[in-house]
């Protein structure tokens, strides 16, 4: 690889930690670039840009689903817990019925 190369490749890296707004704007301004001198490299740029914003969306993807699955824990041990709960309570009125 030359240094051009080389470059351009650090330069799409630290435009993949952009925020989501920003890499929309570069993929914009690309698409909307008429100075660009051929277009297969105006194309090989916007696909870049674009699997930059897929990756960024699937992390958010995945740590939106890792937080999503927290909670889901959560209810289900709530849920087993008012299964328990009822149970111990049906127990004691079947108890206090049998008494009278």
């Amino acid at each position: 690889m030359d240094a051009n190369q080389e470059k351009r490749i650090e330069d799409g890296v630290k435009g993949a930690s952009n925020d989501l707004r920003s890499i929309l704007l570069t993929i914009h301004e690309a698409a909307e670039n008429s100075e660009a001198s051929r277009e297969d490299i105006m194309i090989k740029r916007t696909i870049a840009r674009f699997a930059n914003l897929l990756v960024s969306l699937s992390e958010q993807a995945n740590t939106i689903t890792q937080e999503n699955l927290a909670l889901q824990r959560k209810l289900i041990r709530l849920n087993w817990t008012l299964i328990f709960l009822t149970a111990v309570l049906a127990f004691v009125g079947f108890v206090q019925l049998w008494k009278r």
